[in-house]
């Protein structure tokens, strides 16, 4: 028997029933579009969008295209500019352009940071918060300018660190993010009388960049000067710089560059108004007048003769008396100039965005520029050459207490020795030339981080460098424990091996400070690193100042001594205690032929060993010969000896080892996803961490 429900009941479920099949129709007809733009993604990470603009200059046919993205909290996309052989680069492509020609390629306006990746050979430059990039544009002319438009791609990934890489887009457009360009009105423009007063704020804004000589152009080369001033106005006042804001009370200025086309920039110099129209409050010193804010750089002489964008943000809070304070509040900036040609009068000024972003925003935007500071300059970026050369002075002094140096140091007390008693200026000579060699590997490893930008230590890096090391050390223990003797060059008419053991010759000492300095490279003593990373961020006179002063640091020891010989007679006399100095420092090489084999990779472990019996073999025939006889038979000796270790290296390092065995490396998604996308085959190798 069949019931039949009431009629409100059922119009009640037919409705709901509707409601069923319609929310997700419409949710989903409102979702598409987005998930064809890559607006939503189901992959963890936040919204990344874009947006883009044409703009012209007033009374011309050029402009610019602009192109924002909005990254997302905690993520990074990769540069335009990456090269290749790094991560995926984000590339921008502009089609259906219609009314207006790209002039250019696409500009950023943030400086990216630039870092070394697991798993790529060469540095990653990302970037990350919001970004613009903008190229130039010419239009046709009488276009109708509002009536343009035209279809951008942008191409890429974005990363963190907690997720890894996700496309830009999701859907049908994985991997791009789409958006169209519409006119966005006139490119704001400057003069000298410019003066930028922000809503609701009682200030002037105003800059500009001129010549450091006061020259009306600017070359390649030449030194510059970007200022930002800071005018409060009404009877307001501002707040004096600081690059952090406290937890609490009135907001200092901040000043941030984001985009200086990674020239090295000076440290900030504040011009006040006179003292009597200041006072302190809450810690902060307050200006009742313009203050402006002078960032010294210099062009780089590799600078091509074109025009230059430098963009940054300011902050500030203005307050009338000890209770009035208008909001904090901060203004994007940028300005535009030529080099290689001379300023126009609409040329150099600062153009100040209407668009106002927060004080939280410039504190971060002041935090990516330390950051980016310190990529460059290491944790002492900032540093004035005054404070980082007696520093740099100070890391060369420690290495000679460092364990890679002091069986070098055993040969020097042993040179000490010997030279007590001796001519004054001959033992100052000998130590001089010593020092010499010693400063001429620090100027090698100037000429390489101003050249390629290699740091210290990083020649130690190189299989080849640490193997010859390696059998260098190990030779220098054997003849310690006399199994060969080293020739001392220079020194003639020598009767004995004794006397030529005794005695050292100035080419001996220019390779023993070589040698020193080399075997000084495996070890970074405190103030070291912080110091070179300083150096390879300078102009190159000061990276060669640097390293030279890192040089004299080390030396110093030697230079005293020598120039006070009297010194060397504290150490004992010469007697039967030296033969068992020189077989401890001996055991203490063994030691250091250790440490540096512990250096190299594990698949060349038996190879090294190879080589160094080899290394023995040859150095035992070699010190067959005594150096007292003839040269013929010396020179012999010295062939043999040096075709056997030559021959056992090679059978070592090109017969001995494996040629085809794979190359591990350190797993990284970034380097998975480069070797994927280049047709390779990418073994990964896994186990539990128990």
């Amino acid at each position: 028997m069949k019931t039949s429900q009431p009629q409100s009941q059922m119009k009640h479920t037919a409705i709901s029933s509707v409601k069923f099949i319609l929310l997700p129709m419409v949710l989903l007809s409102l979702l598409l579009p987005q998930l064809a733009q890559g607006q939503i993604n189901f992959s963890g990470a936040p919204p990344f969008s874009v947006t883009a603009k044409l703009k012209n200059k007033p009374g011309t046919n050029e402009g610019i295209i602009e192109v924002a993205a909005e990254i997302g909290d905690g993520w990074h996309i990769y540069s335009i500019t990456q090269p290749e052989g790094g991560p995926l680069r984000t590339e921008i492509e502009v089609d259906d352009a219609k009314g207006f020609k790209v002039e250019g390629d696409f500009e950023a306006d943030a400086d990216p940071h630039v870092v070394k990746e697991e798993g790529f050979d060469i540095e990653s430059e990302f970037n990350e918060g919001n970004i613009k990039w903008t190229a130039p544009v010419t239009f046709e002319k009488g276009v109708d300018l509002k009536s343009l438009s035209a279809n951008i791609t942008v191409r890429g990934q974005r990363c963190s660190d907690e997720v890894g890489c996700v496309p830009l887009g999701m859907g049908a457009n994985r991997g791009e993010n789409k958006t169209t360009a519409s006119y966005g009105g006139e490119i704001a423009t400057a003069n000298a009388e410019t003066k930028y007063r922000p809503k609701r704020a009682h200030i002037l804004l105003y800059g500009k960049v001129r010549h450091a000589d006061g020259k009306d152009q600017i070359d390649p080369g030449d030194k510059a000067i970007l200022e930002i001033t800071t005018e409060p106005v009404d009877g307001y006042h501002v707040y004096q710089r600081k690059d952090k804001a406290p937890a609490e009370g009135n907001r200092p200025t901040l000043l941030a560059v984001s985009k200086s086309n990674s020239w090295e920039l000076g440290a900030i110099e504040t011009v006040t108004p006179p003292a009597d129209k200041t006072k302190i409050k809450d810690g902060l010193t307050s200006y009742t007048g313009a203050v402006t804010y002078k960032i010294p750089f210099t062009v780089p002489k590799s600078a091509e003769n074109k025009d230059y964008k430098i963009t940054g943000v300011v902050a500030y809070q203005t307050c009338f008396g000890d209770e009035t304070c208008d909001a904090p509040k901060a203004t994007n900036w940028e300005v535009s100039f030529p080099v290689g040609k001379k300023f126009e009068s609409t040329t150099g000024y600062v153009v100040w965005s209407a668009d106002q972003v927060s004080y939280s925003d410039a504190e971060e935007a002041v935090k990516l520029s330390m950051v980016r500071g310190a990529e460059k300059g290491g944790e002492w970026a900032g540093y004035s050459p005054l404070v980082v050369l007696p520093l740099a002075f100070l890391a060369g002094f420690i290495l000679n207490f460092m364990p890679c140096v002091l069986p070098v140091i055993g040969l020097k007390i042993m040179s000490f020795v010997h030279q007590a008693g001796e001519n004054p200026r001959r033992v100052f000579m000998l130590n001089v030339v010593f020092v010499i060699g010693m400063l001429a590997v620090f100027m090698v490893f100037a000429a390489l981080a101003v050249l390629f930008g290699v740091g210290w230590g990083e020649a130690y890096t190189s299989i080849v460098f640490k193997v010859v090391m390696i059998a260098i050390v190990f030779g220098f223990a054997l003849s310690f424990f006399g199994i060969w003797e080293i020739p001392m060059p220079g020194i003639v008419n020598s009767e004995t091996a004794n006397e030529l053991a005794a005695k050292d010759g100035y080419v001996g000492q220019f390779f023993k400070g070589i040698l020193t300095t080399l075997l000084a490279t495996p070890c970074s003593g405190p103030l070291l690193i912080p110091a070179v990373v300083w150096a390879i961020a300078q102009p190159p006179v000061m990276t060669f100042t640097v390293f030279l002063f890192l040089g004299l640091g080390m030396a110093v020891p030697y230079l005293v001594i020598g120039a006070f010989p009297k010194l060397a007679s504290f150490l004992p006399k010469p007697g039967a205690w030296m033969i068992t100095f020189k077989q401890i420092m001996g055991f203490v090489l063994l030691a250091t032929t250790v440490f540096l084999i512990n250096g190299v990779s594990a698949k060349f472990n038996t190879s090294v060993l190879t080589m160094l019996l080899f290394v023995g073999f040859g150095t035992w025939w070699i010190g067959q010969t005594a150096l007292t006889e003839p040269f013929s038979k010396q020179f012999k000796a010295w062939g043999a000896g040096l075709a056997l270790i030559f021959a056992g290296s090679y059978f070592a390092f090109f017969i001995l080892l494996p040629q085809y065995e794979l190359e591990y490396q350190k797993f990284s998604r970034l380097a998975v996803d480069k070797h994927l996308k280049e047709g390779h085959t990418v073994l990964v190798d896994f186990t539990a961490d128990w």
